[in-house]
Order: C-alpha cells, then sequence, then structure tokens
C-alpha cells in the first residue's frame, strides 16, 4: 500500500480506481446506492474542505490551500462558476431540483418532501452553494433515498439565522433532489476534475 502524495489529487483519483474496481459488483447485488453513499462523503468532502479558502472565521490547519496554490486556485474558479453547464451538469436536460423554503422535514420523508415546492435548478446558481449543501448534508447524515426500488437521492440542510445575541436560529432546510444517475455523474465529474487541469478552463466567466 503506497503513501498517497497528497490528499487533494492522489486522494480522488484512488477513489475513482475504487469506485470503478468495486462498481459492477455492488450492482449486482443491488447495492450500488449504497457503495455511493459509502464513498462520497470521503471522495467529495477531502478535496473541498482541504482546497477552499480560508476566511476570517475557519481556515483548514493543514494549508494544503497554500501549499498546492495551483489546485486551489482551479477549486475557486469552479466554485465560482454555473454549476448547470459545468463539467459538473454538463447538459440543460438534467434531474437536479431544489426546494429552498422547507418549514420541516420531521416523521420521515413521505411525509414532507411531497409538499415541497421543487424547481429545476436555476441556470445562475453557482457551484459553491451547491457544493456547500452536499457538505452538510453528507457531514451531518441528511441524506434520503426515494422511491423503492431508489430512484432519487435527497439532500438536506439546515438553514440558520444569526440572532441579536449572536448564536444560530433554525429558520428552515433546503433540499435537493436528483436521480441517483445523475448524482453519480456528478461525483465522477468532481473526481475527474482534480486529474486533468484542462477540464477547469470551459466557456463559462
Amino acid at each position: 500500500m503506497t503513501a498517497y502524495a497528497d490528499f487533494t489529487n492522489d486522494f480522488p483519483r484512488r477513489c475513482l480506481e475504487v469506485l470503478d474496481a468495486v462498481s459492477s459488483g455492488a450492482a449486482a447485488n443491488g447495492r450500488e446506492i449504497t457503495l455511493l453513499f459509502m464513498s462520497s462523503s470521503a471522495r467529495f468532502l477531502v478535496p473541498f474542505e482541504r482546497l477552499k479558502s480560508d476566511t476570517s472565521n475557519s481556515e483548514h490547519p493543514f494549508g494544503d490551500n497554500k501549499r498546492y496554490g495551483t489546485a486551489a486556485a482551479r477549486s475557486k474558479d469552479m466554485l465560482r462558476k454555473k454549476f448547470v453547464g459545468s463539467v459538473l451538469c454538463p447538459s440543460n436536460s438534467h434531474s437536479w431540483h431544489c426546494a429552498k423554503k422547507v418549514a420541516s422535514v420531521e416523521c420521515g420523508l413521505d411525509s414532507w418532501l411531497p409538499n415541497t415546492d421543487l424547481k429545476a435548478f436555476s441556470k445562475d446558481r453557482q457551484v459553491a452553494s451547491i457544493l456547500t449543501l452536499f457538505r452538510n448534508a453528507l457531514a451531518h447524515g441528511n441524506i434520503y433515498t426515494v422511491d423503492d426500488p431508489i430512484r432519487e437521492l435527497a439532500f438536506v440542510k439546515e438553514v440558520t439565522s444569526k440572532q441579536a445575541n449572536m448564536t444560530c436560529k433554525r429558520v428552515g432546510f433546503e433540499v435537493i433532489r436528483v436521480s441517483h444517475e445523475d448524482f453519480l455523474r456528478f461525483i465522477r465529474a468532481w473526481l475527474g476534475f482534480w486529474q486533468d487541469p484542462a477540464e477547469c478552463a470551459g466557456s463559462q466567466p
């Protein structure tokens, strides 16, 4: 078992290799969605967290966004792009939908998902907002599957508002609903993005 060269490029590459190696076995046993959830957190979160820009309130302790400046710049550029039309969602024909004002997600999926005002992703929505929602949903276990057999996945992010006393109050939830095929394509594109610098170019400003 060779050591990682780094966790911003080498780790995503190995994740993609593992996904390719075991996908057929998982599908043969009806466990492809389980594999997708099991591996999504690590393969998505590691490069996202380690390369994002520092803020006045937060910075990653490892300093990879400084050590790997080129990769960090590519990541920052990608976050500014529009999600629909980017390498992460290249087609205008897709299953990505979002509801921004969901009052409650209690009592199981069937009790609230049918009543959410899900709308197709706006063409103006940036990659950063989508990845941040995924980051929160995966980190907190806010994930669901839709239908049996599974057709779609749902990701939930808590929305809070800062109060006068500097505490945060929950004001609702934001939900993304997407077919598992489109989410797998997104994950593969995300991993592939780190392998080819040309992927960061593209036609968008």
